[in-house]
């Protein structure tokens, strides 16, 4: 993505304080026969896809490919996650602050979008920030983020484990447009969970993971 603009610690925590207390301005599976466990997470992550499947049904579409998503396919107002850049993060962490999900607060890179929300611009350093702090998965679950490469992000749909080839995913900037987005599971980089898993889910995830994991993680977590 392109270079991006780091906000002073400071700054950061001044704009997470601010976000707490709301102004009155302020713009508002199974395989083989037998179901495998995933990481126990948060009731409330069952929220971010509604939100996410609203906004795909407002076909959001830039105009010339300008980096400014806006609603009835180009033609409407512009998105409240619009940052004028490369919008993929904007966009999934905009969807996971608007369901009450903000532990991507604590990333280096942040922007404000259109509507003053504070939102994860860059792929690299959200992926880098779950890893650090406990929010990294091996294993898929609707509402998680995937990453594929460190340049594009979605939000997690479904998963085929089936075949267990692909995940479905809904992204921002994707053509231009919200859309949803098959993604080889062979392309996954990592997913991120919007709430910081036990060293239990962890394991979990590794030991029923959708992606390769690396030795050093396995002999961590005492994985055969």
């Amino acid at each position: 993505m392109s270079a991006f603009t780091r906000i002073s610690g400071l700054a950061v925590l001044a704009i997470v304080a601010a976000l707490l207390v709301p102004s009155a301005t302020q713009a508002v599976s199974r395989t083989g026969g037998i179901t495998l466990p995933s990481p126990a997470t948060s009731p409330k992550i069952a929220k971010i896809l509604p939100r996410a499947r609203l906004e795909l049904s407002r076909n959001v579409v830039e105009r010339r490919s300008n980096n400014v998503p806006r609603y009835r396919n180009g033609k409407g107002k512009v998105a409240p996650y619009s940052i004028g850049d490369q919008w993929c993060a904007a966009f999934a962490t905009w969807i996971w602050n608007k369901t009450g999900f903000r532990a991507y607060l604590g990333t280096s890179i942040l922007w404000p979008s259109f509507d003053g929300t504070m939102v994860g611009v860059q792929v690299r350093d959200l992926t880098n920030w779950a890893s650090r702090n406990g929010y990294f998965s091996y294993r898929a679950v609707p509402g998680y983020l995937v990453a594929y490469g460190t340049s594009h992000i979605g939000i997690v749909e479904k998963i085929d484990r089936k075949t267990g080839q692909a995940v479905g995913s809904i992204e921002g900037n994707i053509g231009d447009r919200v859309n949803r987005v098959t993604v080889p599971m062979d392309r996954v980089t990592g997913y991120i969970s919007p709430v910081r898993l036990s060293p239990v889910q962890l394991k979990k995830s590794a030991s029923y993971a959708d992606m390769p994991v690396p030795a050093v993680v396995r002999d961590r977590l005492n994985l055969p």
